[in-house]
């Protein structure tokens, strides 16, 4: 049997449209840990409280969805330490088709094709186009061969085939 976790965050806007609440697990640590500690795989969005990947045994893998703008703060802030903590890091960087921005602005447009280009307008425009106002909506097809990667790691890992350190 393999276990994942899946990490959802949260929100709802107020009524007038400012602000929102935000629902995360940090009231609940520890059922979130033996929950974590137990799984074989966890799978979350970027911004949706991942860093709870710090209870996650090692040899779990931990899948990353990477919404568009958010390359260089996912890399650096999971992708890049997950491998020290010993698990397997897979990512999963979204199309342009993937995100809610695709609703708002034209095929052609830098925020869907060059967000470098438009985060380097500064953090107050990333975090506005790319924190505040972005949805994922997975191509399940596509997100598929991450999970049937996870998936086939940990089965060889339970049978002994791989060593329990991420590659």
């Amino acid at each position: 049997m393999v276990r994942v976790v899946l990490m959802v965050l949260l929100s709802s806007q107020s009524e007038n449209g400012k602000g929102a609440t935000t629902t995360i697990l940090s009231h609940h640590r520890r059922f979130v840990y033996r929950v974590l500690n137990a799984s074989d795989v966890l799978v979350g969005v970027h911004g949706a409280a991942l860093t709870h990947y710090l209870f996650m045994k090692p040899g779990s893998v931990f899948i990353q969805i990477i919404p568009l703008g958010t390359d260089w703060a996912s890399d650096t802030y999971f992708g890049e330490s997950s491998f020290k903590f010993g698990l397997k890091y897979v990512a999963y960087k979204i199309l342009p088709s993937e995100s809610s921005l695709s609703d708002s602005y034209e095929k052609n447009d830098p925020v869907l094709l060059d967000p470098d280009t438009v985060n380097q307008r500064g953090w107050e425009v990333t975090k506005e186009v790319y924190l505040d106002n972005q949805n994922v909506r997975l191509n399940l097809r596509r997100f598929e061969k991450r999970l049937l990667r996870a998936y086939y790691y940990t089965i060889a890992k339970k049978k002994g085939h791989f060593p329990i350190q991420s590659q």
